[in-house]
């Protein structure tokens, strides 16, 4: 019976403790994206009950007592967070990062991840959600203003093209693009890169960060890593749909007070019945404009009725009848239309236990701001992870891109380029111009006709001639792919096997419609195909020893490229008008072919020393055997030693959270080329039936090697109040030497210039950035920003065999000898790389213009008057966010430098920008006549010093500075918004009522909204260049017919599934 009564008792004391337990569930997510956070450990405090969330960030905890008690969430890199449990079956929790925990990793040559405390050199990344805070599409902008020294050299929106990037300035006389690098793959077009699928991009800067790529890392590397697997074990989508609205946004200062034409004095129609049209009978006696002419000196616009270029074309609307003589004031910007860009993404992810794949496409198809131009762009991209057992890992990516291009978008000093800035009438209508460009019977109209008689185009077709009838069509299809398989051989011995492909297949097509006034009809194509394979080996080894630890790797790469060019074009016109193809030419097929093989075969090592995570230690050497390069002297060593040395964790001074010195040294190349080294020979023409070729007059050096560049660098990284505010300074040397001169050689030699190692340069700067999240707090408030200043000066040392200068580029941006009158860009000895000279008005000792008898200015030729690099350049990129609200910007600044504007000089000329009218001195409209109180003067002395104030007509004034570049040199200091973001999140409370959706926002975005400063008006400093060789290797100064700067306003969505 006792027994029974024990029983029964314990089981009553089991059955109250029971009743006095219950379960918890529920579910944790990121409190940045909303995601949910498989792997967070959920414990309940001062207890070992605890478990884990699933792949979906749920759980469940039984055990918890009635009394309730705390829920303690915690992970690695996130904040730990303690709930209070109350009497709730359902406790969800959202999770921040903890940035006092994280240690930045950064992926480095040859694709190895390291960590950033770790590294003797600089390198700053940027996370892929930052690249496409404005949805920018090209990768290169999409940097501007984030990294410290990286400068964008960007053109006109208009063009779809890619900008210039300089990481560092520029660097010598032979500068090159940097170093394109995704998921380990070289890749030869920033514009291939698939901007939704970027998950961080590495700039690795300077020569000691870049040396274990070799003679193509010069000029610095650009490390792309792709997003890899999803969420957890389920598969996860993220949509993004973008749609964004283009305009042009800055233009020069037109004047509206006169037309077309040479002088204030209209001619009179005078009808004749047996050389005019019956319906031109009503304009006799009637005043026409000089629609001949292309400048705008003519007549006052005051409204009277004109006959008009369209009053003698037949089929417009004005035939046969005269219309008012009015300015119409928007003519260049209706030329622009409304661009549309729209983006469509869908990413598709799924990870498990042993493997991670990653699947992107993107659909990018954009119409331009001008009539028949259009980008469409197609990216697919994989990215496969699986280990296959303890020992054998593989991986996989492919990156296909497929683009097609169409539209005029030349620019320039040519009669093909967008040329309203320099050569133009102020009163002619676009309306006008747009709808009678080409007329049903076929026949194509100009505002420029010769004469009332002659409607063939004195200089200038119809602009929208040239958009609809002398187009180019442009198809490229790219694929970079890579295999790799990795053993691990011994416990920390690794091998691994590398199989690269990069090609790019290229068809242009150029036509021209009929016979216009920049040349007869015509086709021209071209095929560009070009391969890159890589195959490499490596080994690696990790040991720990005590306090110290050692990561080293050894391997081989052996490198091929191959590149099939071959074009053709028309000549004499089209035998069929309208058929494009080359064997409809009139006469024999212009066709050239061209094809180049080399190979680079290397050998690298690297080894890593560490002491207790405190003083750090790297060296690396690799060597390029180039094909390119003669037998016997035909490799490239490229050493590198860096250290680091984590003072922090030695010292403890107040406030600081992190500290860290470095410094490195490295060696590296640049390479030359293909065929640079050995004289090829030109075909002429045959001579009777047997082809004859010439030898080369320009002579190559017999010991032609690649130039070097040793480079030195230290810094600091400093980290305070927690490392929520970040800096970061380098300071760098690099020594340029034997770069490559083509130097002039006296004729009696037997050549006429001599190719030769002789550019001796050196370039040094420093870089500063500032950075972190100076509020952060529990009502939703926070503020990151990063700020960056950079300084860099390149000075020319010699240019070798008595060279005193070399012309990089004249004003038309072409390469010519010095004395041209439109100004060059130089490379003198002894002084800084860029000097800009030209003609200056000539002054006496006190500052006056020296004047002829006639009042015009004396000039003086080959005149400092500029430079083409800044002083300073830098960025600040800002993200303010409030609960679910964000506001992101970036800001991109440059301090000095000059450019010259063509365009501008020319508007002066034609009369047509406002600096043409207005009142002079006197009070009275300078162009009225000078006898008449009118005109302008340059007022200073004749050359025997006696005072000077001839007044001369206002078109004489501004035509006599055409060709004084100094009066065109301009300040290109600017600071620029680049980006802007206004989005918001939804709140995951609202997301969880749906079964699917786990992520939505939404935001206004904009690219390149506001020029905040610049000291010039009408143009945009920030636009003058950019996707053209001088842009790349010279600079870009030169701001000659460019199409205006453009600016987007758009809708961004992203959901996430």
């Amino acid at each position: 019976m006792k027994k029974i009564v024990l029983l029964c008792f314990s089981l009553a004391f089991v059955f109250q403790v029971w009743a006095q337990e219950r379960t918890v569930s529920g579910r944790v997510t990121s409190a940045d994206d909303g995601s949910p956070l498989p792997g967070v450990n959920v414990l309940l405090k001062g207890t070992a009950n605890g478990t884990a969330t699933d792949a979906d960030g749920n759980y469940r905890l039984s055990g918890i007592p009635a009394s309730g008690g705390s829920l303690v969430f915690s992970f690695i890199g996130l904040q730990t967070s303690e709930v209070q449990i109350g009497e709730r079956t359902t406790v969800d929790v959202a999770l921040s990062l903890d940035v006092t925990q994280l240690s930045e990793v950064v992926v480095t040559a040859l694709n190895i991840e390291r960590d950033k405390s770790s590294l003797g050199y600089a390198t700053q990344q940027v996370s892929g959600d930052n690249i496409r805070v404005a949805r920018e599409q090209n990768i290169n902008t999409a940097l501007a203003g984030k990294i410290a020294g990286v400068q964008i050299v960007s053109g006109s929106g208009a063009k779809f093209g890619a900008p210039a990037i300089r990481i560092r300035g520029i660097r010598g006389v032979n500068a090159q693009d940097p170093l394109y690098v995704l998921d380990g793959i070289v890749i030869n077009d920033p514009t291939s890169v698939n901007m939704d699928n970027i998950q961080s991009v590495n700039v690795l800067k300077g020569a000691n960060a870049a040396a274990l790529y070799g003679n193509r890392a010069r000029d610095g590397v650009i490390v792309l890593t792709s997003r890899g697997g999803g969420r957890g074990d389920q598969i996860s989508i993220d949509v993004n749909q973008t749609t964004t609205m283009e305009r042009v946004y800055i233009l020069p200062e037109y004047q509206n007070e006169y037309g077309g034409g040479y002088s204030q004095n209209f001619d009179t129609f005078s009808f004749n019945p047996a050389i005019h049209a019956p319906e031109l009978a009503g304009l006799n006696g009637m005043p026409f404009a000089y629609f001949s002419a292309d400048e705008s000196w003519g007549p006052k616009l005051d409204g009277r009725m004109v006959g008009q270029w369209d009053s003698f074309t037949p089929g417009t609307a004005n035939y046969g009848r005269a219309h008012a003589w009015s300015p119409q004031p928007d003519n260049i910007r209706d030329f622009f239309r409304t661009g549309v860009m729209n983006n469509t993404s869908l990413n598709i992810g799924k990870s498990g236990e042993k493997y991670s794949l990653n699947t992107t496409i993107t659909r990018s198809a954009k119409t331009g701001v001008m009539e028949n131009t259009n980008q469409d762009r197609l990216f697919l991209n994989i990215n496969f992870k699986a280990k296959l057992s303890e020992k054998l890992e593989i991986q996989a990516f492919a990156n296909y891109n497929e683009q097609y291009t169409k539209g005029n978008l030349f620019e320039g000093y040519n009669s093909i380029g967008s040329n309203f800035n320099q050569w133009y009438q102020r009163q002619l209508n676009t309306a006008d111009l747009k709808k009678y460009w080409k007329m049903p019977d076929g026949r194509y109209t100009s505002w420029n006709m010769g004469s009332p008689t002659n409607p063939t185009p004195l200089y200038w077709d119809n602009p929208y001639t040239y958009l609809y009838a002398a187009y180019s069509e442009y198809n490229r299809d790219v694929l970079s792919s890579r295999f790799a398989v990795t053993y691990e051989i011994l416990p920390k011995l690794k091998a691994s096997v590398d199989l690269m492909r990069s090609s790019r297949n290229e068809v242009f097509y150029d036509r021209r419609d009929a016979n216009l006034k920049i040349g007869p009809a015509f086709f021209r194509t071209y095929s560009d195909k070009r391969i890159e394979d890589n195959i490499q080996g490596m080994l690696s080894y990790e040991k720990e020893l005590g306090d110290f630890s050692l990561v080293a790797f050894a391997g081989i790469n052996y490198r091929t490229n191959t590149r099939d060019y071959i074009n053709g074009q028309t000549s004499g016109g089209l035998a069929l008008p309208g058929l494009y193809t080359l064997s409809n030419s009139s006469d024999v097929i212009l066709p050239n072919n061209y094809l180049e093989k080399y190979k680079v075969n290397s050998y690298f090592v690297s080894a890593s020393v560490d002491w207790k995570r405190i003083v750090f230690l790297d060296a690396t050497f690799r060597t390029d055997y180039d094909s390119r390069l003669r037998n016997g002297d035909n490799d490239y060593p490229y050493p590198s030693i860096s250290t680091s040395f984590v003072f922090s964790e030695v010292t403890d001074l107040p406030g600081l959270s992190f500290g860290k010195i470095r410094a490195s040294y490295a060696k590296v190349g640049n390479q030359i080329g293909v065929y640079t080294s050995a004289p090829t020979y030109a075909l002429g023409t045959a001579f009777n039936g047997n082809p004859i070729t010439s030898v080369p007059n320009a002579l190559i050096d017999p010991n032609l090697t690649g130039a070097t560049t040793g480079s030195f660098e230290v810094g600091a990284e400093l980290g305070f109040l927690d490392n929520r505010i970040t800096t970061e300074f380098s300071y760098y040397y690099q020594d340029n030497r034997r770069e490559l001169l083509s130097v002039p050689i006296p004729s009696a030699s037997g050549g006429s210039s001599f190719l030769t190692n002789s550019i001796d340069s050196y370039t040094r700067g420093w870089e500063l950035s500032i950075g972190g999240t100076p509020i952060k707090n529990a009502r939703g408030i926070t503020w990151d920003i990063n700020f960056n200043i950079a300084n860099n000066y390149v000075h020319i040392t010699d240019l070798g065999y008595g060279v005193n200068s070399y012309a990089l580029t004249n004003a038309f941006r072409g390469t010519s000898t010095l004395g041209g009158w439109d100004g060059q860009a130089l490379a003198r000895r002894d002084s800084e790389w860029g000097t800009i000279v030209g003609r200056k008005l000539r002054r006496d000792a006190n500052g006056n213009v020296i004047v002829n008898a006639s009042g015009l200015p004396l000039t003086d030729a080959n005149q400092d008057i500029g430079k083409i690099l800044p002083d300073f350049t830098g960025g600040m990129f800002n993200r303010f966010a409030y609960k679910n609200f964000e506001l992101a910007f970036t800001i991109d600044y440059q301090i000095g430098g000059n450019f010259m504007s063509i365009s501008r000089m020319f508007g002066a000329y034609a009369g047509l920008t406002s600096e043409t009218v207005g009142n002079n001195d006197k009070g009275n409209p300078m162009r009225d006549a000078p006898a008449e109180g009118g005109g302008l003067t340059f007022g200073g002395v004749f050359a025997d010093g006696t005072p000077a104030n001839v007044y001369i007509g206002a078109d004489q004034y501004w035509k006599s500075l055409f060709g004084v570049s100094e009066q065109w040199i301009y300040d290109a200091t600017f600071v620029k918004m680049r980006e802007l973001r206004l989005g918001y999140n939804v709140p995951s409370s609202l997301l969880s009522k749906t079964r699917f959706v786990k992520g939505a926002s939404v935001a206004l975005v904009a690219n390149n909204p506001f020029l905040l400063y610049s000291k010039v008006e009408g143009i945009d400093p920030t636009e003058i260049g950019g996707d053209t060789i001088e842009a790349r290797n010279n600079g870009s100064w030169v701001e000659s017919g460019n199409l205006p700067g453009t600016r987007s306003l758009g809708v961004d969505i992203r959901l996430k599934f």
